[in-house]
């Protein structure tokens, strides 16, 4: 394995760990934060989406795109569990948002 894709990989496994942290932390938020919370869900699934594709985890985009959103609804299942968090089918179109435009993104890049 290379050094680039061993990084790659590691950075990946630290994303997705401090993103589930960041999803379960304790944080105040009020109803104007709205749009910024899910620019930041799109934001965080775009970026992870592209990790995922970078660490050659699995070969197939299907795949790749089932583990990203499984992940995502993981996060959501969680949240509904914790008295401070809720969970929000609107979080999971933002996540699946992010993904759909990375996966554009990466295809269009590699058409250049």
């Amino acid at each position: 394995m290379s050094l680039i894709l061993l990084s790659v990989r590691v950075t990946l496994a630290f994303s997705v760990v401090f993103i589930f942290f960041l999803a379960t932390a304790e944080l105040e938020s009020s109803s104007s934060n709205l749009i910024n919370d899910k620019l930041l869900h799109f934001s965080c699934f775009a970026y992870l989406t592209i990790l995922f594709s970078f660490a050659k985890i699995v070969t197939q985009d299907f795949w790749l795109y089932v583990m990203v959103v499984s992940y995502g609804i993981l996060i959501e299942v969680v949240q509904l569990y914790l008295p401070y968090r809720s969970f929000e089918f609107l979080d999971i179109l933002a996540d699946v948002s992010g993904i759909l435009f990375a996966s554009f993104l990466m295809k269009f890049i590699k058409n250049i």
